[in-house]
């Protein structure tokens, strides 16, 4: 069984404070655009943070014991929704322009590593884009705790992916908002 964990509990402290969740790109918001990425490729579909409002069906939401930890309790917490999982997409809620064909890809190289990470910007694995063998990484989540950096839950036979940079814009600044709204504006 295939799950897709979303991580969308983070502050917001660099766009202002906003829920990121909520916040519209191209007439859609940022949650219910990396949902409709994840929900061709898995089964269940799992947020992390508060309940809201979304479009797609049969999401499960759930939120850490201890919120405002990082990524790595929100995962674990998202894994205990799930755990009989043994392919787990991890996606940040803020990668507003990410496609179904971009996690099918991910999927797909989940064959002989125990992960597959897109490439950040700088070329270096993102945790947060990433699809996992579910054993390895319910022991990682388990091992690691709070303040943890998420890069800690990538094994060391992680694949790095380049999924190009639209499937990658991770909108944490205000400029990072208006690239993405203008990529996905209609032309003339």
């Amino acid at each position: 069984m295939r799950a897709a964990i979303v991580l969308a509990g983070g502050a917001a402290r660099r766009l202002g404070g906003v829920d990121k969740a909520l916040v519209d790109v191209g007439g859609t918001t940022m949650l219910d655009r990396v949902l409709a990425a994840a929900g061709p490729n898995v089964d269940e579909l799992v947020v992390v943070g508060p309940e809201r409002p979304t479009l797609a069906a049969g999401v499960r939401f759930t939120v850490e014991d201890l919120p405002g930890g990082g990524p790595v309790p929100a995962v674990a917490a998202g894994l205990a929704v799930v755990p009989e999982a043994d392919a787990v997409v991890v996606l940040a809620v803020d990668l507003p322009l990410l496609g179904p064909e971009h996690v099918a890809a991910l999927v797909a190289e989940l064959t002989e590593a125990d992960a597959v990470a897109a490439a950040d910007h700088r070329g270096l694995p993102n945790p947060l884009l990433a699809a996992y063998r579910g054993d390895p990484l319910r022991a990682a989540a388990r091992d690691l705790g709070p303040g943890e950096p998420a890069a800690r839950l990538l094994p060391e036979s992680t694949l790095v992916v380049d999924l190009g940079e639209s499937a990658t814009l991770n909108v944490n600044q205000p400029e990072e908002l208006e690239r993405a709204r203008t990529r996905l504006r209609p032309g003339p």
